[in-house]
């Protein structure tokens, strides 16, 4: 199934290597096929952002419940049911950051998908009108996005300077209008998600850390030193305490393929995108689908 799944991946993304041979020459029409790469490649990887913000959020409450399992014996039953609530405090607001993380990245998504509606030959004016709205609500939801932590990270900190975007002549005036309109404002919100993704990551990584080196002091290293028998068990976990862990291997997926779809987006504005560069954004963001399927196959197992 696995394999099956694979190659229905690469099917589906064959478009974007399709479209970037076709997007050899310097006519308008190349460049709606550049821009209509990027916007595929958006759709594709705000997909699979998701799965991964819920992993990132039960690393993190996996930290958090052996730090309180770690103090439970020392305190007495008022002390543990005031840092059990003080911790689920923080949790809960933690939460509320994943979900606007969430909801920006939905927001990100639906905006592509308007835009490639907008790309298709005498495009809806509904297309136009839904991408103005889409921006209005990005617009009201970045500054929460950007107040967020990531643990000890800060999305704010991350964000890269604004850079200046001049707008292709593309041959659809109302293409055009679109991008002279929201193309600043829409690269600003892919450097926001960009950050977000670098906080999520390193958020991930730490975590990890925590949870891999108690997991191999607890399963691997306690066991082989003690004088009883070693369990059946014993080389499996032994090798799973080996491996990097496929939350890590998202979270570092995410981050690439975003910086690339940043970049590729505000090169096909420009009308600078070439082959080479698209043909790098769909292996990017393919990587990174194929990492969050297997983030799929662990949902429901404890993280440990």
């Amino acid at each position: 199934m696995r394999i099956k799944g694979s190659l229905a991946l690469r099917s589906r993304l064959l478009w974007v290597w399709v479209l970037a041979l076709a997007a050899g020459g310097c006519t308008a029409g190349a460049d709606t096929a550049r821009l209509d790469t990027v916007a595929r490649t958006g759709i594709a990887y705000a997909s699979k952002v998701p799965p991964l913000l819920d992993r990132a959020f039960e690393v993190a409450a996996a930290v958090d419940s052996r730090a309180l399992a770690e103090a439970r014996d020392g305190l007495s039953e008022e002390q543990r049911r005031e840092a059990l609530q003080r911790f689920d405090a923080v949790m809960a607001e933690r939460l509320k950051d994943y979900n606007a993380a969430k909801r920006h990245n939905g927001l990100l998504r639906s905006y592509f998908v308007a835009l490639r509606a907008l790309l298709e030959s005498g495009g809806p004016k509904a297309s136009g009108t839904a991408a103005k709205r889409l921006m209005t609500e990005l617009g009201k939801l970045s500054p929460k996005v950007k107040k967020a932590r990531m643990g000890d990270v800060s999305v704010n900190g991350l964000v890269e300077p604004a850079v200046t975007v001049t707008v292709a002549a593309f041959r659809s005036a109302a293409l055009r209008r679109e991008l002279e309109a929201r193309g600043s404002a829409i690269e600003r919100e892919l450097a926001l998600q960009e950050a977000l993704v670098k906080a999520v990551a390193r958020q991930v990584r730490a975590d990890r850390e925590i949870l891999s080196a108690a997991f191999h002091n607890d399963e691997v290293l306690a066991p082989y030193v003690s004088a009883k028998r070693l369990p059946r068990t014993w080389p499996a976990r032994r090798l799973k305490s080996l491996r990097e862990s496929v939350d890590v291997e998202a979270a570092l997926a995410a981050e690439q393929a975003v910086r690339a779809l940043r970049r590729a987006y505000l090169a096909a504005v420009e009308g600078r995108l070439d082959a080479g560069q698209a043909a790098e954004l769909a292996t990017t963001v393919e990587g990174f689908v194929e990492i969050v399927s297997r983030l799929g196959a662990e949902a429901g197992r404890a993280v440990r």
